[in-house]
């Protein structure tokens, strides 16, 4: 076994949170930065992506299957977050969206990682690397308002599983 040392895994992908578990017990030292963000916008935004189909976003076929796996997700990252000894931090989409810099401040105060202004030049940087992502786009745009309460243009058609939402915009503060 190789020490992690000084380098950094980042995985933004929410799927992987099924994985957690394993991963804690593989990395005792790893630290979890959680993204969170209205679960009625993460359903549309996962359902509407055009994704390459595999074992991830098979689940996001169909609005009902979308509803399901992110209740999944949530539901072992709650479990989870009450048993690990690892240190985490949840990240509000829409805090972040507010406030760029003072979000990722507190991310890197979290990760003991120093600040460094580049951080804000994420598009630049982004624009000179290959970005290895199926929403590779999405990361030479500035941050934008206009994703946030996206699922409003859709509420006729999540109505049929809010039900299953709704406990979950409660539990994460958001409003109903």
């Amino acid at each position: 076994r190789v020490p992690v040392g000084e380098r950094i895994l980042l995985d933004k992908n929410p799927a992987m949170t099924r994985l957690l578990p394993t991963a804690v017990r593989v990395f005792p030292e790893m630290k979890i930065l959680f993204a969170l963000r209205d679960p009625r916008d993460v359903v549309i935004s996962c359902y509407f992506q055009q994704l390459p189909l595999n074992t991830v976003s098979v689940h996001y076929l169909t609005l009902e299957e979308t509803v399901r796996d992110y209740v999944r997700i949530m539901k072992i990252w709650q479990k989870l977050r009450e048993q690990i000894q690892n240190p985490w931090l949840e990240v509000r989409y829409e805090d972040t969206v507010a406030d760029l810099e003072g979000q990722a401040r507190q991310a890197l105060q979290f990760l003991n990682l120093p600040w460094d202004d580049a951080v804000l030049e994420y598009r630049q940087r982004a624009e000179q690397k290959h970005v290895h992502s199926p929403t590779y786009e999405a990361v030479t745009k500035p941050i934008y308002a206009s994703s946030i309460g996206r699922w409003r243009n859709y509420a006729d058609q999540l109505a049929p599983f809010l039900d299953k939402l709704n406990p979950w915009v409660e539990a994460l503060g958001y409003a109903a």
